[in-house]
């Protein structure tokens, strides 16, 4: 079994590859580590030269036009909007930077805050016209973030990498948060992943998100403010354990994972769309 771990998107990768030589692991390995690079300059906000902070800087004052991938992934990010109503939001990250999730400086706003913060959240606000592939932010002060979704779509891109290369037999994952399994490995019927409850899942050609607050929260005089924050309200989601979700597409799991801890109910929507789904709720295991 050949390892290999990286740093991208502010996480470690991982991918464990079973079969083949070691001269050939360590390339498909090297090429994984460049695409999930690639996109970490393509979605970060915390690159300053990255795609991301120029649409958020100027898409406001006008149209701005994307390459095709980060399009379909706000084309994307629009359908879970609205399939979530409006849970799972990427224009959150006002809210996020009102709390001191963005610059780690933590803080309770004040309710006036909140709500003076709330009018420039929402999907709607970011409007997308496919034909030229362009992006208006309908007002100053919009911004988002694939904070929820970004590991789950660099996921997506290496698998499709690794099924061009020919690989039959991988598992790449994201830091925990999110990863993918690629067939089984030798002799095997698939891959073992330990949910957060603690019991055992058996993975092939499946992905798994998973979404928690066990390490990103801060306590202020008791109370403890999680970094999911609910984007109708403007507060961070009350803390409870972390929701797994299993199915074929590590987009719509990562996504959903974060949309259930917010709204436990819409494990339903899971359950249809993922064609094999399990939402897992326990004290320990992964968190993003």
């Amino acid at each position: 079994m050949f390892v290999f771990r990286w740093r991208a998107m502010g996480t470690e990768f991982a991918v464990h590859l079973p079969e083949g030589d070691a001269r050939t692991a360590e390339s498909i390995a090297g090429m994984l580590r460049e695409e999930t690079q690639r996109l970490e300059h393509q979605l970060s906000l915390y690159l300053p030269d990255s795609d991301l902070c120029f649409l958020n800087a100027h898409a406001h004052q006008h149209p701005v036009r994307v390459e095709p991938e980060l399009f379909q992934l706000l084309q994307t990010c629009k359908s879970l909007y609205a399939l979530t109503e409006g849970v799972f939001d990427p224009t959150v990250t006002p809210l996020m930077r009102l709390w001191g999730f963005v610059d780690k400086q933590f803080r309770v706003p004040t309710h006036e805050a909140v709500e003076e913060t709330l009018p420039r959240v929402g999907m709607e606000l970011v409007l997308l016209e496919p034909e030229g592939r362009w992006v208006y932010y309908a007002l100053p002060g919009v911004e988002l973030s694939f904070g929820a979704i970004g590991k789950g779509w660099a996921i997506a891109q290496c698998v499709r990498l690794l099924r061009s290369l020919g690989v039959g037999s991988a598992l790449i994952d994201s830091g925990g948060s999110t990863l993918y399994a690629l067939g089984a490995p030798p002799d095997a019927e698939g891959w073992q992943f330990r949910m957060p409850d603690g019991s055992e899942a058996l993975l092939r050609d499946a992905a798994v998100g998973v979404s928690g607050d066990a390490e990103q929260y801060f306590e202020v005089e008791g109370v403890r403010y999680g970094h999911i924050i609910d984007p109708r309200t403007g507060y961070p989601a009350p803390s409870r354990p972390p929701v797994a979700v299993i199915g074929d597409d590590p987009v719509l799991c990562d996504a959903l994972s974060t949309a259930i801890y917010i709204e436990p109910p819409l494990a339903k929507i899971a359950r249809t769309r993922c064609k094999s789904v399990s939402v897992s709720t326990a004290i320990d295991g992964c968190s993003k």
